[in-house]
C-alpha cells in the first residue's frame, strides 16, 4: 500500500553515492574513490566529482551537496541517465584531514540529509624508481625481469642512460643496439629517459678528458669507480655535453634528470646541471661512505628533495635545479630476507597506512637493468607490494608512483 502526497508537497529520496563514474564492475553501484590530494604544482585544483543515484526524481526537493565540518554547499543538477545526479566539489584550501560530504535535499520542515560519503583528503606523498644503466652490457633477461616488475607493478621507470656503451670495446655494438632499443621502447610506452654516467677511463677520453683512477671506492683501476667529483667543473662540463651528443646521435631525446655515477655529486655538478637545462638530480644520499671514500653529502637518512645551493650541494639554495636524494635505498644484490630493513625504513619516512600525509614527502629508489635476476627482482617486488598499502592510484593511501621529471613538476 502506498501512501499519497500532494503533487506539491516534496518528499526526500533514498540515495547512492559514489565519485567518479560508476564502477561497472560492480554493476554500475560502485561506491567510488574515498582518497583525494592536496593540488600539487602539476594541478592546481581538487574537484571530485559526485554521482549520486536517488530512487526517485529528487528535482523538487533542489538536492545540494555540503561539507559538513563548513557547510560549504555545491549544487547536484541531473546527468541526463536516470535519476543520476552530479556535482564537482571544490576542495582547494581545505586542509588535509577525513571529512563527510552529505546529499542534502530541503523539504518544508527542515532540510534532510539523504545520503553521505566519507574522503580522506592528504598532501601528496611520491616514489620514484630510477634504473641505472652503468656502462657495460645488460643481458636480455635482466632487462626483461625490470620490464616484467614495472608492467606487473604498473609503476613507471625512469630508465638513466649510460652513453658509455657507444664508446668501449666492453661493450659490443649488437649489445648495445639490444640495450638502446629495450631503452627506447620503454620511453615509447610513457618511462623516462635520463642520464647516468660513471668515470670510466675509456668513456672519459673519448669525451676529451684526461682520466683519472683515483680517488676511487673500490680501487677498480678502470676509472668506474672514480667518483665524477674528482673532476673540475670545466671538465664536468665537457663530459655532460659530451653524453648528451652522444644520445643525441643515437636518436634519443635530451634527458633533463641526472644521476652521476656511485652518488658523488658536488656544488660544480649542480652547477653544470642548472646550466644545461636540467630540472633535477638524483645522486644526493643520506651522509656516509661507499667504500673507501665518503660522501659528499650531509643529508639526513630521510632528506627530502630541495634546490640546492650554489656553494653547496647539501644545502638549500637558489639553483633551478632539483635535488631528489636517494633515501629509499639500493635494491642492488639483495633478496627477499635483505631487502627488508628497506622496507622498513621507506615504510617510516611517509604516513602510516591509512593516515593523511600532513607534508609533502619523496622518496627515491635505485635498481640497475642490468642486474635484475630473479632473487633481485622477488625483492623489488616485495618492496613494491608493502608500499602498494599507500598507493593513491589503488585508493589506499596518499603516495604516487613517478618519474623524476615528474617529481621536479609537482614538487613546491
Amino acid at each position: 500500500m502506498h501512501a499519497f502526497r500532494e503533487p506539491s508537497e516534496p518528499r526526500s529520496h533514498d540515495a547512492l553515492v559514489r565519485f567518479g563514474q560508476p564502477d561497472s564492475a560492480a554493476g554500475g553501484r560502485g561506491t567510488g574513490r574515498r582518497w583525494y590530494l592536496v593540488p600539487d604544482a602539476r594541478s592546481s585544483s581538487v574537484t571530485p566529482r559526485l554521482l549520486v543515484v536517488f530512487d526517485a526524481d529528487p528535482g523538487p526537493t533542489a538536492p545540494t551537496l555540503r561539507l559538513r565540518s563548513t557547510g560549504t554547499e555545491a549544487p547536484l543538477a541531473p546527468t541526463g541517465a536516470g535519476n543520476v545526479y552530479g556535482g564537482s566539489f571544490d576542495l582547494s584550501g581545505v586542509a588535509p584531514g577525513t571529512y563527510l560530504i552529505d546529499v542534502v535535499e530541503r523539504l518544508a520542515a527542515a532540510d534532510v540529509a539523504v545520503a553521505t560519503k566519507e574522503i580522506v583528503l592528504s598532501e601528496p606523498e611520491y616514489a620514484v624508481w630510477t634504473l641505472d644503466f652503468e656502462g657495460d652490457a645488460s643481458s636480455d633477461e635482466a632487462m626483461k625481469n625490470t620490464a616484467d616488475i614495472a608492467d606487473a607493478q604498473r609503476i613507471p621507470m625512469t630508465v638513466m642512460w649510460n652513453p658509455r656503451v657507444w664508446v668501449t670495446t666492453q661493450v659490443s655494438a649488437a649489445r648495445a643496439e639490444v640495450m638502446l632499443a629495450w631503452t627506447k621502447a620503454r620511453v615509447a610506452r610513457g618511462d623516462e629517459l635520463s642520464l647516468h654516467v660513471h668515470m670510466w677511463t675509456d668513456f672519459v677520453r673519448a669525451a676529451g678528458v684526461v682520466p683519472r683512477t683515483v680517488p676511487s671506492w673500490a680501487g677498480r683501476g678502470d676509472g668506474y669507480d672514480v667518483p665524477m667529483t674528482a673532476y673540475s667543473e670545466d671538465e664536468q662540463r665537457a663530459l655532460l655535453e659530451y653524453s648528451l651528443r652522444l644520445m643525441s646521435d643515437h636518436g634519443l631525446a635530451r634527458p633533463t634528470t641526472f644521476r652521476a655515477g656511485g652518488q658523488f655529486a658536488n656544488d660544480a655538478t649542480m652547477r653544470r646541471l642548472a646550466a644545461l637545462g636540467f630540472i633535477a638530480d638524483a645522486s644526493a644520499v643520506p651522509a656516509g661512505a661507499s667504500g673507501r671514500l665518503p660522501y659528499p653529502w650531509t643529508l639526513a637518512a630521510d632528506a627530502q628533495p630541495y634546490r640546492p645551493s650554489a656553494t653547496d650541494a647539501s644545502r638549500p639554495g637558489d639553483l633551478s635545479v632539483l635535488e631528489a636524494p636517494t633515501i629509499g635505498g639500493n635494491t642492488y644484490a639483495l633478496n627477499v630476507q635483505t631487502i627488508q630493513p628497506i622496507i622498513r625504513a621507506d615504510l617510516s619516512y611517509l604516513a602510516l597506512a591509512g593516515e593523511v600525509a600532513t607534508s609533502p614527502r619523496a622518496i627515491t629508489i635505485v635498481s640497475h637493468p642490468g642486474t635484475i635476476n630473479a632473487a633481485e627482482g622477488a625483492a623489488i617486488n616485495s618492496l613494491f607490494d608493502a608500499l602498494a598499502t599507500l598507493r593513491y592510484d589503488l585508493d589506499k593511501g596518499p603516495l604516487r608512483f613517478v618519474t623524476l621529471a615528474q617529481l621536479a613538476q609537482a614538487w613546491r
